[in-house]
């Protein structure tokens, strides 16, 4: 059977034909197979890459070239696998040429380099317009300028010291021509009260104080600044002023600072002892809270601060002579101690719920006392500036007016002092445990030195 198939020539050319389509619709499948993997590998992709730095050519010994952008927006795009691998890399340059730019103003276009050629490449911007000048390099002196805030309230910076006191300064020239001010900015985050010295960074202004781009050297200098006292602490004197309500009597009236600080030329100063405020009362019926302002003395220049909170407490009356017997009190009080302000509850009656209820006095004028002062060592009191402070008392009623003045010792330790400015916390000997106190001023300050010192000046 096999043999007459084999043997008949119509059978022969049937097998043919059928292998050869066989055998095409295989090729062709391979084909297809073969173009589809090929489409897949060289699909396109675009990539944006951003912040590329720009490099610039031209002659940096003699020229000075401004306007052309630190960074640009490259995008990409071209076959999938080398847009990716360039992105990754990121290994091309994007540069402005100017090696044979002419003098002044004129637009460059930004080209890239070491960058695969099938890829197609955008710049943003594409062009830069640029200004070539001629370099120049000069010298200018520093003018420093302390900020405010680098100096105490109560003293004033005197003339700086910069070192170096010239920086050299290039860049084009005619931006070298409108240098109007080069100056060294001092900040400090504490306030000064004795000489410092500060880095400080320079920069250079043109006469509108618009600041311009040159290059500075050095770039820092250091700016020695001498400080000196100008103002006076002064107490600060409540006056008290109208009338509560029928009901109500002031207990106490206290202000946040019982001292300001006072600006002006020495002579004013030496006139200036204190500073009275008036506070007024009138209709008042409760504890209240109150912020008046510092007057400015005749002559002085300023005061700090200028406002202060002022708080004032208050009792409601037991009867209706109360009043009459509290100010009787307070006048004989007064005439007894002159530096002694009794609560205005503080009266003759002697029965056990006015000797145990609490009660304020304030005392004011009180010596300030050192101890433990080394012997090498002299101090000058600055503040309190007159060496004296108040003091408030609350405790119970029978204890408290049980206390004078002569009782109470306001007492500053310089047992551990330094060269220099020190402080310490005032302490009060001589209190009753009951007794709670508020001091006008809570910390001493002193200038301390040295006697071999003081000698040698003398």
């Amino acid at each position: 059977m096999m043999d007459r198939i084999l043997n008949n020539k119509w059978s022969i050319r049937i097998i043919s034909l059928i292998l050869a389509a066989i055998l095409f619709t295989s090729v062709t499948a391979d084909n297809n197979a073969g173009d589809g993997s090929f489409q897949t590998s060289s699909q396109t992709d675009t990539e944006t890459i951003q912040n590329v730095p720009v490099e610039v050519y031209y002659d940096k010994e003699n020229l000075y070239v401004s306007g052309v952008p630190d960074t640009v927006t490259v995008t990409i795009s071209g076959p999938r696998s080398i847009v990716q691998n360039t992105r990754a890399q990121q290994d091309f340059k994007v540069y402005a040429d100017l090696r044979n730019a002419s003098i002044g103003e004129q637009n460059v276009k930004l080209q890239v380099k070491d960058i695969s050629e099938r890829l197609k490449v955008t710049i943003s911007p594409e062009t830069a317009k640029v200004n070539v000048q001629e370099k120049v390099t000069k010298k200018f002196p520093v003018e420093a300028e302390i900020n405010k805030s680098a100096v105490a309230d109560g003293y004033e910076a005197g003339t700086p010291k910069v070192n170096p006191a010239k920086v050299s300064i290039t860049g084009a020239k005619d931006t070298i021509e409108q240098i109007a001010y080069v100056k060294a900015n001092v900040d400090s985050d504490k306030a000064h009260k004795e000489d410092f010295t500060a880095e400080a960074t320079v920069s250079a202004f043109d006469s509108h104080l618009n600041k311009l781009d040159v290059e500075i050297s050095p770039e820092k200098v250091d700016v020695s600044v001498p400080i000196e006292k100008v103002g006076k602490s002064v107490p600060l004197k409540i006056n008290q002023t109208g009338k509560p309500s029928d009901d109500i009597a002031i207990s106490s009236i206290t202000p946040d600072s019982s001292e300001v600080i006072v600006m002006g030329d020495a002579d004013v100063l030496a006139k200036i002892n204190e500073i009275s405020v008036d506070v007024s009362v009138a209709s008042i019926t409760a504890d209240t809270v109150r912020e008046v302002t510092i007057p400015v003395p005749d002559g002085a220049k300023s005061v700090q601060p200028q406002t202060v909170e002022v708080r004032i407490k208050t009792a409601k009356k037991s009867n209706s002579d109360s009043e009459d017997r509290n100010t009787d009190q307070n006048e004989s009080d007064s005439n007894t101690n002159g530096n002694e302000t009794p609560d205005s509850n503080t009266n003759g009656n002697s029965n056990s719920s006015s000797d145990t209820k609490d009660t304020s006095k304030t005392f004011s004028n009180l010596d300030v006392f050192t101890r433990g002062l080394p012997d090498k060592y002299t101090a000058q009191m600055i503040t309190p500036a007159n060496g004296k402070v108040s003091i408030t008392l609350n405790g119970p009623q029978s204890t408290i007016n049980q206390i004078s003045a002569s009782n109470i010792t306001a007492i500053a330790d310089l047992s551990s002092v330094t060269e220099g400015e020190y402080s310490t916390k005032i302490q009060v000997n001589n209190l009753p445990s009951q007794v709670t106190y508020k001091l006008s001023v809570s910390t001493a300050e002193f200038l301390i030195k040295l006697k071999e010192e003081e000698e040698s000046r003398g």
